[in-house]
Parts: structure tokens; C-alpha cells; sequence
């Protein structure tokens, strides 16, 4: 069966419940979706993301917009801003970027009072900007590197969470907020102020879907393992990597994002942690003593 139509059986199941435990077959027009356009999923939708300029907040910007959303976005370098707005807008969506550092809680506040005076409510917010020094143990990192992991990871999302909160409410939106994890919130990195950070991430996705669920806002996040490719778009060598022995495409991790910000998909999906990793992290010294069976020859 082909995933239309998959797709189209799992909707007629959601819009008529009361024919699941019944031998009646239904006439296939009844089953049919009810989207504006069936190949875009979030048309319409205003969508906010930090640190789009490349990379994961890239890929997310990509993908949304693929599905027709209008895009909005920060990063902290103009060329990057002005080649995505260019990329965006090719793909017939409305998109604009701000140079902004997610740190700066003014430039946060002007953000905000922007949108608000130019009267664009935000369906989804997207969480992508994140800091990692690159460090081994608790000796090599300063005070201070310890101070701004935290705050990029962790409390100037929340600021910015608050305030488009706030927006969303006032506005009766029944949005989604998405945070960009890590797999090591769970598996230990030998970098206890990055994991730290992103365990605090995955408290918080859980604590704010409770909070916001009477809102029928959505919480959730992506937890990512080895995201990398070479500037050929390829990916790179990892064997400890189980599946496929490579480092993941940022577009896999933009696919994620609409299936967790597309009503369609997971209207009823909150406190969800979504991990893509190929198998990293299920990585442990067993395997190291007896490895999974050798990867076939190409």
C-alpha cells in the first residue's frame, strides 16, 4: 500500500472512530484528507527558528518551508541570513531574518515587539541554537564557558519560549514549540556542561507539555546524534554509528521537525523526545567485545 494511502486509512480512522470495530466497508472519497494542499502540511503556518542560518536550523527552515510555511528566523551572520531569505522565498514562502544573538535578551524583546506590531502570530517555534565548548572532563572548561553553555542551551531559550508563549496565547494559537536536544542528555559525552545543559532541555520539554497542554500547545524536541556531511553533501565515516556506520544528514533531522510540528501528524504528540541517531547511542562496551555482524560488501 502506498503511504497516500496509508495515509488516507489513518485519517478516515481518526474522523470516524465509531467504524473501527465494524465490517463496513467505506466508500474511499470518504477517506480522503481535508488539507488545503495535500503535499504541504503546514501552509499558512508562521514559523520561528534560531540560528537558521546553517546546518540543523537550515534543514528545519528547508523543510518547513517545503511544506509552505512562512519562515522567520535569526542568526548571528548577515550572509548567511540573506542567502537563506533568498533560498526561502524561492520556494514561494514568506521569509526574513534578524541578526540577532539568542543571548541578548534586547535583541530577544525587539524580536518580539516586532512581530507583535506587525501583527504575525507564530504557529511554531523552533529551539535550534545550542553551544558546545570543546572540552574533555570538568577541569578544562572555565566559569565562563560554563555560564554561556547554559545560557544559549538552556535559559535564553526558555526566555524566548516565554515570550512567544505569551504571543500564542493572547492570539488563541494552538501551536508547537520545538526544542533541538542532544542524544547526551542520556549518554554520557565526557563533557558534563553540555550534556548537563541538554538534560535540563529534556526536563524542560517534559515540564512544559504539561504546562501548556490545557493551551493545546504542543511540546516537544529532537534529540540528534552525529549530524555532519563534507561540502559534497556527503556523509562522513562513524563506526560506532550502528546503522549505516555514517554521520546523519542535517535534512533528516528537518524531516523530523514537520512530522513534530505538523498537525497532521502529531496532534496528539506532546513531552516527546524524538531521537535520531542510527543506533549511537546504544553504543557500550559489550559492543565493543562482541560487535554486531560486519556490514555486507557493497
Amino acid at each position: 500500500m502506498s503511504l497516500k494511502k496509508r495515509l488516507q486509512a489513518a485519517f478516515c480512522a481518526f474522523k470516524h472512530p465509531e467504524l473501527l470495530n465494524t465490517q463496513i466497508r467505506l466508500p474511499r472519497t470518504i477517506c480522503s484528507p481535508k488539507l488545503n494542499n495535500y503535499d504541504q502540511l503546514l501552509v499558512g503556518k508562521n514559523v520561528l527558528i534560531t540560528g537558521a542560518g546553517r546546518n540543523i536550523g537550515r534543514a528545519i527552515a528547508e523543510s518547513l518551508a517545503e511544506q509552505g510555511a512562512n519562515i522567520y528566523f535569526t542568526d548571528i551572520d548577515a550572509n548567511l541570513i540573506a542567502e537563506l531569505e533568498q533560498k526561502l522565498r524561492s520556494l514561494g514562502v514568506v521569509a526574513h531574518g534578524w541578526r540577532a544573538n539568542i543571548n541578548d535578551t534586547n535583541k530577544t524583546d525587539k524580536l518580539c515587539s516586532y512581530l507583535a506590531k506587525n501583527k504575525l502570530s507564530i504557529d511554531i517555534l523552533v529551539n535550534n541554537v545550542g553551544r558546545q565548548f570543546d572540552h574533555v572532563g570538568l577541569g578544562e572548561i572555565t566559569h565562563a564557558q560554563r555560564v554561556e553553555t547554559f545560557t544559549t542551551n538552556v535559559l535564553s531559550p526558555m526566555y524566548l519560549t516565554q515570550k512567544i508563549v505569551a504571543q500564542m496565547i493572547k492570539n488563541r494559537v494552538q501551536g508547537s514549540i520545538l526544542f533541538i536536544s542532544s542524544i547526551h542528555q542520556d549518554v554520557p559525552f565526557r563533557n558534563p556542561s553540555y550534556s548537563g545543559s541538554k538534560a535540563a532541555l529534556g526536563a524542560i520539554i517534559k515540564e512544559l507539555a504539561i504546562d501548556l497542554a490545557g493551551y493545546k500547545i504542543r511540546v516537544n524536541g529532537i534529540a540528534p546524534g552525529w549530524i555532519a556531511q563534507d561540502k559534497h553533501g556527503n556523509t562522513l565515516h562513524h563506526s560506532y554509528t550502528a546503522l549505516h556506520q555514517s554521520s546523519i544528514k542535517p535534512s533528516y533531522i528537518g524531516r523530523a521537525a514537520v512530522y513534530l510540528t505538523a498537525d497532521y501528524f502529531s496532534y496528539y504528540t506532546t513531552g516527546t523526545i524524538l531521537k535520531i541517531d542510527a543506533g549511537l547511542s546504544l553504543h557500550n562496551y559489550r559492543l565493543e567485545q562482541h560487535p554486531p555482524l560486519a556490514h555486507p560488501s557493497e
